[in-house]
């Protein structure tokens, strides 16, 4: 292997999070990996929230990660809602789960309408989320078109979204050219969507180069009186 293709074959191995692969591999080839390639692999494995292969990699070049500083990258995953890393960091570090720092992140992400963030977080805390903060995000997911998590958020909730918020839900899909997601909405609502928002529906689909979505809307608006 040519230096060219090892240079190449190395920076593949890292930008992957396998740095201890790369410093073995480049010790047997006779290369040395810069103490500066190093430590800026592993501020990006940081950042990208691979807090665990930063440790690893930190460990196989013989970089010591002060304590304080992964806790402060854990605080800052959860601040950016980067919920899932945040969880396998402190699962990874074998650390007791930041109950009060977990819900409020949970909290922030079901506001924001990531639903299954917010779930997980709060099933990282163990705790249950409040039926209340499921229908507001339930609500804001069906003011987006997201009918399968609005869904989920009332059934976690146990109850039943009105027909008016399943019409909703339904003409913002056709907005946004989700023929077959908005025809589900509706038809969850026992009610039918007008002539103008499915032909609507097919010219947004069509823009978009959805043209099985686009027929389909076509199709639909056919069968519908005005």
């Amino acid at each position: 292997m040519n230096d060219e293709k090892l240079t190449a074959y190395l920076k593949n191995l890292l930008e992957k999070g396998q740095m201890a692969e790369a410093i073995d591999i480049s010790k047997e080839m006779g290369a040395q990996l810069s103490e500066e390639e190093i430590n800026s692999y592993i501020f990006q494995y940081l950042e990208q929230g691979w807090l665990s292969k930063a440790v690893e990699g930190s460990k196989a070049a013989g970089v010591e990660l002060p304590d304080e500083m992964l806790f402060g990258w854990i605080d800052k995953y959860l601040e950016e809602g980067q919920i899932y890393s945040a969880i396998n960091a402190i699962k990874f570090l074998g650390l007791p789960p930041p109950k009060d720092r977990l819900i409020e992140a949970g909290r922030k992400c079901l506001n924001e309408v990531e639903l299954y963030k917010g779930l997980d977080a709060f099933k990282a805390a163990g705790e249950e989320v409040p039926e209340e903060e499921l229908l507001i995000c339930g609500n804001k997911c069906f003011e987006k078109g997201e009918l399968y998590p609005g869904l989920e958020a009332y059934e976690k909730a146990n109850k039943t979204p009105t027909d008016e918020l399943l019409t909703l839900c339904g003409d913002r899909c056709f907005e946004e050219g989700w023929t077959n997601r908005g025809i589900e909405a509706y038809e969850r609502s026992n009610m039918s969507p007008t002539k103008e928002k499915l032909l609507a529906c097919a010219s947004r689909c069509f823009m978009d180069k959805n043209k099985d979505e686009g027929r389909r809307a076509i199709v639909e608006a056919n069968k519908a009186s005005e």
